[in-house]
């Protein structure tokens, strides 16, 4: 056997036994030490119909490290390019001709052996060249490896056992500027304490296949324009994520993403387009669309594949943004990504990470509970209380699926912006950043409306996030979710006795307009605060008998002063639908709702505005849609409601995300008249005075406190404490909207 073994490693590394010397060559460039990638050219291949099919040409080497460990690493065919901005816009120009190149990154110093292989002309692979190559042992300096699931599930690290913890933004495609766009904006994510930013792959950016007959006939364009990001990305510190398929390429008569909504037609797998798709399903089902799609795989691995820079590759966008009785099978997509997940973890020779993305509005525990599926991803838009709801997906997730969690998209509203008009304070953003970061997720949330942060310049609260979180060590070591006292809690739904003396209020009620969320329609109105947190559980969507579960009222108790009544605006319809309205169950109020203009994709514009008077005394009111499809209601006021108590004396407590390590710990404190959208348009909400906070289970000693601004990152003051019982009660300064704090031993 032993020498068997030997004769076979000698004739691997007998130089170029099929062709004649010279014919393949290498062109060895010199390495810089472990974790620094490695560049070959190779020269004189054979010509080939198509370089990109590995069934007409393939070439492969067979990498063996010092240890004895081997990797087979796919090479690849490229073409290289120039780029200009010319008034303001990139222009790229092919430049030289194209060839063949390799590219692989040594994780370990020494002599490297090197085979390579090549496959064409329908005959198995044969060795045509075999070389030494050295690598330094030089410190690797900045480099740490590829990033791995670290050890206790919840977070990433890198192979060197780094904790990697991950702040960033969605950077998904730029404007005219192209890549010179992520130079810019990757300069100012290293400047504000980002580490990491999500990249899409789309029709409209980076599409290695777009177009008739494209499929494994690869635009090199984009390839290139996606080495310069990655090449930025190394400069800057920026590790990425890259997703690499848009869910509307899968979509039919979609007015959203995209414009046209029928993009599954120029998609490169339907049969319009030369592809084996019929229906957008078949491309999950057809073994030649999976067959076609691993050879995409493949010339991803053999081109990116060595850059420690990418963070994991994801799959698709929102996939399930497409799943219907008449499109896409939940079932199919999850096979899918099983049988995928596992063939691109079997061929990657690195093993990055590997996940993929849904909505917000979906659960989908046969993606998540896949082992191929390295961490969850989960997409807010329009999360009321953001610390709180995102801190507790967070833990949830975790629990369920024992994997890391990403908070891959956020935003204060899924239609736009809304930033400096709807969040003028950015108190909604704080509240997503902090949540998700001291929640337990593999970072703050990932905003998704990069271009906007840009010309706004919000990259100051990432700078003072960052700096606050750095201080506390948060970059180091394990964190879990900490117990603290006043604990998240839901308000009451009934309300209890008249205020003596109280006010009569006339408020609107601030709602939430995210149709998805499975918000219960239920609230207590005690006075103004109530109103403005009413859209923790109440929506502006009330659904019809065609929305099945998601028909659901909205139920309202309070304390009505005489003359009291509703003004209630429907702005949209989703069809014909019908409100009513009932008090204690009786109905006072009912009227059809009809189209008066066509509906335009998902729903119609009305305007149309209702006055429902409200007896005096404490009154249960009921809104409901007993007609076909949802309504929407864009604005309820509320006309005389006397101010009242929740049962038992409850109140609206401050809201507080924890976490630490064994006797240290990060705070952040959100006032309860600035949990988001609550008082977001208020300069300074009332100042909250002597709070008082409590962490469960600390050890015994003195500490000390120091609390910070998290709009800015200043500190504001520092108290002493002394833990007492198990617990370490603390009083935090007066503030007005939120507070971070830092908790270690006193010196």
């Amino acid at each position: 056997m032993k020498a068997l073994l030997r004769l076979l490693l000698t004739i691997l590394f007998l130089p170029a036994l099929h062709l004649a010397a010279g014919d393949i060559t290498l062109n060895q460039p010199a390495a810089a030490g472990p974790w620094r990638p490695l560049e070959f050219e190779i020269g004189n291949v054979p010509a080939s119909a198509n370089p990109f099919d590995p069934e007409i040409i393939r070439l492969d080497a067979v990498i063996t490290s010092p240890s004895g460990q081997a990797v087979t690493v796919p090479a690849f065919w490229t073409q290289d390019f120039t780029s200009a901005l010319v008034n303001g816009e990139e222009h790229t120009r092919a430049s030289g001709t194209g060839g063949w190149r390799l590219r692989f990154t040594p994780t370990e110093p020494g002599e490297h052996r090197l085979a390579l292989q090549i496959a064409d002309g329908g005959g198995g692979p044969r060795i045509v060249l075999s070389r030494a190559f050295g690598v330094p042992d030089v410190k690797p300096v900045g480099q740490h490896g590829w990033v791995r699931v670290a050890a206790d599930h919840r977070y990433l690290e890198t192979s060197d056992g780094q904790a990697l913890r991950l702040i960033g933004e969605n950077v998904c495609w730029p404007q005219r500027g192209g890549t010179f766009d992520y130079e810019a904006w990757f300069e100012k994510l290293r400047t504000s304490g980002q580490n990491f930013a999500r990249l899409w792959m789309c029709p409209w950016w980076l599409p290695l296949e777009q177009g008739k007959d494209s499929r494994t006939r690869y635009d090199m364009d984009a390839a290139w324009r996606l080495d310069r990001i990655f090449q930025i990305a190394e400069a800057k510190g920026i590790y990425l994520l890259l997703c690499l398929d848009f869910h509307g390429m899968y979509q039919v008569d979609n007015p959203h993403w995209g414009g046209s909504g029928n993009w599954w037609t120029r998609n490169p797998y339907h049969k319009d387009q030369g592809g084996p798709g019929v229906h957008p399903n078949d491309f999950f089902t057809s073994n030649e669309a999976r067959k076609i799609y691993q050879k995409r795989l493949r010339y991803l691995i053999a081109r990116y594949g060595a850059n420690p820079r990418l963070l994991a590759w994801q799959f698709f966008n929102e996939i399930d943004n497409v799943y219907a009785p008449h499109l896409l099978q939940a079932a199919d997509v999850a096979a899918w990504h099983r049988d995928m997940g596992a063939w691109l973890k079997a061929q990657d020779p690195y093993r990055h990470l590997v996940t993929t993305s849904l909505t917000g509005g979906s659960d989908r525990a046969e993606i998540w509970s896949l082992k191929e599926m390295d961490f969850a991803s989960y997409h807010s838009y329009g999360d009321p209380a953001p610390a709180k709801s995102l801190a507790a997906r967070s833990e949830d997730y975790f629990r369920r699926y024992q994997k890391p969690t990403l908070i891959g998209e956020y935003g204060t509203d899924w239609r736009g912006w809304g930033g400096r008009t709807t969040d003028p304070h950015l108190r909604g953003q704080r509240q997503a950043l902090w949540g998700a970061a001291l929640g337990g997720s593999m970072g703050p949330a990932l905003s998704w409306w990069w271009e906007e942060i840009d010309l706004d310049n919000v990259y100051p609260i990432y700078q003072a996030m960052s700096s606050v979180l750095g201080r506390a060590g948060w970059h180091q070591g394990n964190w879990t979710p900490a117990a603290v006292r006043p604990a998240a809690e839901t308000a009451p739904k009934q309300v209890g006795e008249m205020r003596p003396g109280g006010a009569v209020i006339t408020s609107y009620l601030t709602m939430n307009n995210v149709s998805w969320l499975n918000l219960d329609g239920a609230a207590a109105i005690t006075g103004q605060l109530a109103t403005e947190r009413a859209s923790e559980s109440i929506s502006n969507y009330l659904g019809g008998t065609n929305q099945g579960p998601r028909q659901r009222p909205m139920r309202l108790d309070a304390w009505w002063a005489g003359g009291a009544s509703l003004s209630i605006k429907v702005t949209e319809l989703g069809g014909d639908a019908e409100l009513r309205v009932k008090v204690d169950g009786a109905e006072v109020f009912r009227t059809p709702l009809k189209l008066t203009t066509p509906l335009n994709g998902k729903s119609a514009p009305t305007e149309q505005e209702f006055s429902v008077p409200i007896p005096a005394g404490r009154h249960l009111v009921e809104l409901e849609n007993p007609g076909k499809e949802w309504l929407f209601i864009g604005s309820l006021r509320l006309h005389g409601v006397r101010e009242s108590s929740f049962p038992g004396g409850w109140d609206f407590p401050p809201e507080v995300q924890a976490m630490r390590q064994a006797d240290r710990a990060l705070l952040y404190v959100v006032s309860p008249w600035a949990v988001y959208p609550a008082g977001s348009q208020k300069y300074a909400p009332p100042v909250q005075q002597a709070t008082r906070l409590s962490l469960a289970d600390w050890p015994s000693g003195v500490f000390l406190a120091r609390w910070f601004d998290p709009a800015t990152g200043r500190e504001l003051a520092a108290t002493r404490h002394a833990s007492s019982g198990g617990a370490l009660e603390l009083t935090a300064p007066d503030f007005t909207v939120d507070l971070a704090a830092i908790i270690m031993r006193e010196p």
